[in-house]
């Protein structure tokens, strides 16, 4: 179990020095009573092919770094584009007794717990998934163990169920009866599919009277890529209270979320916004243009002025996609913990309604290892942008602060400063080759001031001659930093 190790006093510590004060910005994570009390939902979409370990090894010789992390992995399966994964979880110990996916499903579960997350809407990819000992079983027993009031939101793949809605079927007569699943207060349970509209309102009706016959009474959330106004038209009909979508990783979210939140209230029905992280997908070299934390900070934006119901992060652990909100990290130990750490300061805000209140100072910093525009002379293609600002070459400083300051951003030979007043502030500084230093200054004195745990590559791309387009992120506040070593896997 990595461990929090907290400097003693107000100085401020290393940038080695892990630091539970330098994750958050708030006196402490949402209580679970405030959690699970809420009307409101935030479910994390969880993506059962990658848990945090594949095998129980050793960080140095897992499957991530031996196989998906490694261009020669898989028997050179992804050689071309320079190894499967960019990223993986923070690694974990190695279990020594029995159970060990379940073991460290409520590990991911705690986590999730510790960020204002409800449950998590679990992508089910295939009947397999289903198999005692199989993944979605080890979860429902999982959630059990940690905290019965998280729940599992059923949330059947219709594109890797080849639209077969008899599979959805057997999938609800299996699990129909187990307490773990998300149900509503009269007892129907909740599928809410992935890929709704890829089935006809007509067919998802004739499923739900079929099952309804047989004694399985479900309430069906149909989960669409979005929600347009023929949408909403359509499958308002066959929706049994609520309307959701999947998130989309770019800053226009917020303006999407809130207009499809209208749509769907406007229909009768509650909306459960999707809300993307980021998105770069090495194995298709494609990527959506996140602008560090930008899209993730306006779709929670989005879903609060939008009076959203209920939230579904899109990602929790598709790190085929780095749509992961879950830390990560790489085979060289960078730090991947920035958009974990917001996610429990806009899930409070969500769930209760108030903003948390800024009590200490924290700083986030979000950059990439290169440049969009860098070589990749290994890689098989040149990646390329599916939506977003093109060009977009920056390094982000987001300062939580309790009082007006000057953000500071130091790259190569460069100083870039910005005064700011209290609050939530985003600063940008041009991309260039070598570590960013960031500050807060007050007064003429730094409160806070230390270096990413990422070095950014010059013109001739990274050393290994692929490319990674994945946003790195850390935090620090007064008293340390928090990088992968500070986030505790319980």
């Amino acid at each position: 179990m990595l461990m929090f190790v907290l400097a003693a006093g107000n100085v401020f510590a290393s940038p080695q020095t892990p630091s539970a004060d330098a994750c958050l910005p708030m006196a402490a994570p949402l209580s679970p009573q405030a959690l699970f009390g809420s009307s409101k939902k935030v479910f994390a979409h969880y993506f059962n092919r990658f848990p945090l370990s594949i095998d129980n090894k050793p960080l140095e010789s897992d499957y991530y770094t031996r196989n998906y992390l490694n261009p020669a992995g898989e028997n050179n399966k992804w050689l071309a584009q320079g190894g499967y994964l960019r990223s993986r979880p923070l690694p974990v110990t190695q279990i020594k007794t029995p159970g060990i996916p379940i073991e460290n499903m409520k590990r991911e579960i705690r986590l999730a717990i510790s960020r204002g997350i409800s449950g998590f809407a679990f992508d089910i990819l295939s009947l397999k998934d289903l198999e005692p000992g199989n993944y979605l079983p080890n979860m429902l027993s999982a959630a059990a163990a940690v905290d019965q009031r998280f729940k599992i939101l059923l949330m059947p793949d219709m594109a890797a169920l080849q639209r077969d809605t008899s599979k959805v079927a057997t999938i609800v007569r299996m699990f129909y009866n187990r307490p773990e699943l998300y149900r509503l207060p009269d007892g129907r349970l909740v599928v809410a599919p992935f890929l709704s509209e890829s089935i006809s309102p007509t067919a998802w009706a004739a499923l739900k009277t079929s099952l309804e016959k047989e004694g399985f009474k479900i309430a069906l959330y149909p989960t669409l890529l979005s929600l347009s106004d023929v949408y909403v038209g359509k499958y308002q009909v066959v929706s049994d209270g609520l309307l959701g979508t999947f998130g989309t990783p770019v800053p226009q979210q917020l303006y999407n979320i809130a207009a499809e939140s209208l749509r769907a209230h406007t229909a009768g029905k509650l909306y459960m916004a999707g809300i993307g992280i980021q998105g770069y997908r090495p194995k298709y070299y494609i990527y959506w243009e996140s602008e560090g934390s930008t899209a993730y900070r306006n779709g929670w934006i989005g879903a609060i002025a939008g009076s959203a119901n209920w939230v579904q992060l899109t990602t929790w652990n598709d790190f085929s996609e780095s749509t992961q909100v879950a830390p990560y990290t790489d085979k060289s130990g960078t730090a991947g913990t920035g958009y974990f750490n917001l996610t429990g300061y806009y899930s409070s805000w969500f769930l209760t309604g108030t903003p948390p209140p800024i009590t200490h100072d924290v700083l986030y910093y979000f950059h990439r290892k290169e440049s969009v525009n860098a070589p990749a002379p290994r890689a098989g293609q040149r990646t390329t942008l599916v939506q977003g600002a093109a060009g977009w070459d920056n390094i982000e400083l987001l300062g939580f602060l309790t009082a007006p300051g000057r953000l500071s951003i130091r790259i190569g030979q460069h100083t870039y400063t910005k005064d700011v007043g209290a609050g939530v502030q985003s600063f940008v500084a041009p991309i260039e080759q070598g570590t960013p230093h960031f500050s807060l200054i007050r007064n003429g004195a730094e409160v806070i001031s230390f270096d990413s745990d990422t070095a950014i590559a010059g013109s001739a791309g990274l050393p290994d001659g692929y490319a990674d387009l994945t946003f790195w992120s850390g935090s620090a506040s007064a008293k340390g930093t928090c990088y992968s070593n500070a986030i505790p896997i319980p």
